[in-house]
């Protein structure tokens, strides 16, 4: 399997794609100022922002911490807002216009989650797509959380009890987490061929 890394190596690409990441979450975060290519590199250099941005993307939905479920911004929206989580998992099947459409909003977990879901038709597509962040962000950490974010709210996995997700087809579940590990996998071997070569 051939996997492309000219995007991984730019050092170009890598610059742009921090800059428009960071706009955007300034942008998501109710942010109102534009920024011109100047100050977008000056906002990439700060490191407080940056952080905060892999945070998010880092973060699972879903984390039990003593005994209790944590859960993230967007696993509350997706909790508590009836009509988002219609919009998310609106279809039986993902295609590549959703993924393509989520990767425009800079909607990585979502996208990645929707990939995921396209995985084991599209194997080598999938891969191509989630390596070429790998430069970027820590795409084995992005595929996990994208996963225990929306896996657990998948109305086809579970139902929502007292604002909390309750497992009802462990096997789908299953399935899901069997292609994020992987995913995962590979992301650990194209990495180690990288270093390599």
């Amino acid at each position: 399997m051939k996997i492309h890394m000219q995007v991984k190596n730019s050092l170009w690409m890598r610059m742009i794609v921090m800059c428009i990441c960071l706009g955007s979450y300034a942008q998501q975060n109710n942010d109102q100022t534009m920024y011109t290519l100047e100050q977008a590199q000056a906002f990439a250099e700060s490191e407080t922002v940056l952080q905060e941005w892999f945070k998010d993307m880092e973060t699972p939905g879903i984390t039990i911490l003593d005994g209790e479920m944590i859960f993230s911004k967007e696993a509350l929206k997706l909790i508590e807002d009836v009509a988002y989580r219609k919009s998310i998992y609106k279809k039986d099947s993902y295609t590549f216009t959703d993924v393509k459409s989520s990767l425009e909003k800079l909607e990585l977990q979502k996208a990645f989650w929707q990939m995921i879901g396209l995985y084991p038709e599209n194997k080598e597509a999938i891969l191509q797509y989630i390596y070429a962040y790998d430069g970027v962000i820590p795409t084995d950490k992005v595929v996990t959380a994208s996963f225990y974010t929306y896996a657990f709210f998948d109305p086809e996995i579970t139902t929502i009890k007292n604002g909390k997700p309750e497992v009802l087809r462990p096997d789908i579940f299953e399935e899901y987490l069997r292609r994020t590990n992987e995913i995962v996998s590979y992301i650990k071997y194209f990495r180690t061929v990288s270093e390599e070569n």
